[in-house]
């Protein structure tokens, strides 16, 4: 059952990505999504694997949920998350995208406990929430990073 919903979760998600509109360019919205891919996958493998904090289950169906959810569908929040914090005009807009990005992915990290995807050993809801952050926050990271970048290159072609 919990394929089914995370499958679903999966397609709902990447059908909402593919219709928004996204003021950010293919190249920045894939530098975002794969930046963000490597740190999760980093973060999950050293908490669980290095450091013990909290055990990811045995049961194969119950791994690829969290291989979903790891590297499709935290990266894509985060991406949703950069469109509409460079949409936004004011920083009540920026921060409400922050904290709705945040739920969601506070959501879907709830539904793997439920669904026993993980245990925590020596680790709580509030690390969560500041890992999720970190996400979000390197996301922006990234993102600004890649603006810069492309500044440069501007300027530089500018100048030929």
């Amino acid at each position: 059952m919990a394929l089914s919903i995370y499958i679903t979760i999966t397609i709902l998600l990447l059908h909402f990505a593919y219709h928004v509109q996204k003021p950010l360019n293919f190249l920045q919205n894939a530098l975002v999504f794969m930046m963000v891919a490597i740190i999760t996958r980093q973060c999950v493998t050293v908490f669980a694997l290095e450091w013990h904090l909290f055990n990811i289950t045995e049961d194969d169906w119950l791994f690829v949920c969290l291989i979903l959810c790891r590297d499709v569908l935290t990266p894509m929040v985060t991406v949703l998350f950069a469109n509409y914090y460079v949409q936004a005009k004011s920083l009540f807009y920026k921060i409400e995208a922050f904290l709705i990005s945040l739920a969601i992915m506070l959501a879907m990290h709830g539904l793997a406990l439920q669904f026993q995807i993980l245990t925590y050993v020596k680790w709580n809801f509030f690390y969560t929430i500041l890992l999720n952050a970190g996400f979000l926050l390197s996301a922006l990271g990234v993102l600004r990073l890649v603006s810069f970048i492309q500044t440069l290159e501007n300027r530089q072609n500018e100048s030929l």
